[in-house]
């Protein structure tokens, strides 16, 4: 029983409240009963009064005959219907004693009494004798009828009361039961609903793919339990992503590893070819031009390790750490590591963005960003898709996103944003996105790729990364396209760093 109303949890409060209202409904219903046996009372009550009026109507009725036309079977008759009279008064004595407070029923039957005794008497006097009688009679007979006149009121006041009292209680009754209904839903309302619409708003970010913890809505037991099992599950999820998206990042950096041996093919080819001059003019070749070939070596050779690290620094896992950097430096060294994969699709990349524009970013995880939207502009667009990368400084308050746009991200990140912020669109002339597809491109392992196509097509995960690095830098990302016209994405950031426009 403890257990049962353990107001700790969640099934001893909705069972301790329907006991309540069971418990309630059964108080009303025994009120009620009670009330329905009280007006039963006054309705034998009133069947019996009844009963001994007609039987005192009659009783009058053959007296006027007896006396009007001297029949003595009229007699017999009045003598008859105050003997009935009489019955009902003995039987029903606690019944009429009920209803009759000013009168005691016994007196009308002592009246009856006198009243038999003298029809009796009238019947064997002689004449003169019997007028006084007949007078006499008529007296008696005439306060026997008032007497039960005056019951018949009474017991038809009563019953009119009582009707009243009883549609009183069963207002009250009808009133206290749908009180007991809706304290005891709102109280339901309160400990079940509300917390279970609380918990759907807060799984809303969670169906976003944002990871945030779940508070538990209630004390009670059962959503304590339920929040802390699925606060355990979106940490084991949380996890999961991260090592899923540096598998995605390693799949990349394994894609991009042909271009990058490519891009390494043309300084080693012009070291081999420095090495292969010195080797053969060196005794013949003037130190000017030994010096010279010299520096082209080391040149090339700087170049090549400049490509190395760019490499090495995009597939390397680290913390994240914001620095100050230079967007257009950023956008050249990713150049250099997708440049092959461009020349492959016969891809033009056209960037606009200002030499000075300076962005406090994660250097990895934005590279990783315009790696994942130009690959998918690739996959998408097929061979000899133009793509533009443009970046601009804007002030707060201006609006960059168009209607119609498919909006990842809180757009307060820049409404609520008290300094400027860095606009980067990145827009291709391929096919564009069906209206109805525009709606799932965030979703993880969403493409609109047809199956078929290899490994290099990626598995849809490739928005849903961008969506997620530019949640991690407080900004927003939106998308917007028209079949046949091609494809915008929008990128939002904050841009701590207004002194350089």
């Amino acid at each position: 029983m403890a257990t049962l109303f353990d107001l700790s949890s969640l099934r001893g409060k909705i069972t301790s409240a329907y006991i309540t209202l069971v418990i309630s409904t059964a108080v009303l219903g025994i009120i009620a009963m009670s009330d329905l046996l009280f007006l039963e009372r006054q309705v034998t009550e009133g069947e019996v009064v009844s009963d001994l009026k007609d039987a005192v109507l009659e009783m009058r009725r053959e007296e006027k005959n007896l006396f009007l036309y001297t029949d003595m079977g009229a007699l017999l008759r009045a003598d008859t219907h105050a003997a009935d009279s009489l019955k009902i008064l003995h039987e029903y004595h606690d019944v009429l004693d009920a209803v009759m407070h000013e009168s005691d029923p016994l007196l009308l039957g002592t009246t009856l009494d006198i009243y038999r005794t003298r029809l009796t008497e009238w019947e064997v006097a002689s004449a003169n004798e019997q007028a006084t009688l007949q007078d006499e009679i008529r007296i008696l007979g005439h306060q026997i009828y008032l007497s039960v006149e005056a019951l018949s009121d009474q017991e038809r006041r009563m019953l009119e009361a009582a009707v009243r009292e009883s549609l009183w209680i069963l207002l009250t009754s009808l009133f206290m039961i749908g009180l007991s209904i809706y304290l005891i839903g709102r109280h339901l309302k309160r400990v079940v609903v509300t917390p279970i619409q609380q918990l759907e708003s807060s799984m809303m970010p969670i169906a976003r793919g944002h990871f945030d913890r779940l508070d538990p809505p209630s004390a009670d037991r059962e959503f304590v339990t339920f929040t802390n099992a699925f606060n355990r599950m979106l940490k084991e999820l949380e996890t999961h992503q991260k090592r899923m998206l540096q598998a995605e990042k390693l799949a990349s950096l394994g894609i991009l590893a042909s271009g990058v041996a490519h891009e390494l093919n043309n300084p080693l080819s012009n070291i081999s070819s420095s090495c292969q001059l010195l080797i053969e003019e060196l005794t013949e070749a003037d130190p000017e031009q030994l010096n010279k070939w010299l520096q082209q070596i080391d040149s090339e050779t700087q170049r090549g390790r400049n490509i190395v690290r760019t490499l090495l620094d995009f597939g390397s896992k680290r913390v994240f750490q914001k620095n100050q950097i230079k967007l257009l430096d950023l956008i050249k060294e990713t150049q250099i590591i997708i440049g092959k994969t461009l020349q492959q699709s016969s891809a033009k990349l056209s960037i606009n963005v200002p030499e000075t524009l300076c962005l406090n970013v994660d250097k990895q995880r934005i590279q990783q960003l315009f790696i994942n939207l130009i690959q998918n502009a690739l996959h998408a667009g097929g061979d000899g898709v133009h793509l533009r990368l443009s970046a601009v400084l804007c002030d707060k308050g201006v609006s960059m996103m168009p209607d119609g746009a498919q909006i990842a991200g809180d757009p307060k990140c820049i409404t609520d944003y008290e300094g400027r912020f860095v606009e980067i669109l990145v827009t291709d002339d391929g096919p564009g996105i069906p209206a109805e597809l525009l709606t799932k491109v965030f979703d993880p392992f969403f493409t609109t790729s047809e199956p078929g196509h290899g490994s290099s097509h990626g598995v849809g995960l490739g928005l849903y990364i961008v969506q997620e690095i530019v949640r991690e830098h407080d900004g927003c990302l939106a998308v917007t396209s028209q079949q046949g016209k091609g494809t915008q994405v929008i990128i939002l950031l904050p841009a701590e760093d207004s002194s350089n426009d």
